[in-house]
């Protein structure tokens, strides 16, 4: 947790009213690619950020890791 007297992250400064939210999922999540099971999680995170889709967030150890091969796509 940041100290109060932290700065916002560079983009709230610019939009301070920027919407937001980072919530445990409602329910569990699977997901399946081909048949194959590749997140199975009761602990998933769903974060809402306005204008974009709804992106859920895993504990590592719930993501088949070794069937997944790093890229160079990268977001902040």
């Amino acid at each position: 947790m940041k100290p109060k007297d932290t700065p916002p992250a560079r983009g709230f400064v610019r939009r301070p009213g920027y919407p937001l939210a980072f919530q445990p999922a409602d329910r569990p999540v699977r997901i399946e690619f081909d048949g194959v099971t590749i997140v199975d999680s009761a602990h998933a995170m769903l974060m809402l950020e306005d204008g974009h889709a709804p992106v859920y967030y895993f504990e590592r150890d719930e993501v088949r890791m070794d069937l997944l091969s790093r890229t160079n796509h990268s977001s902040h």
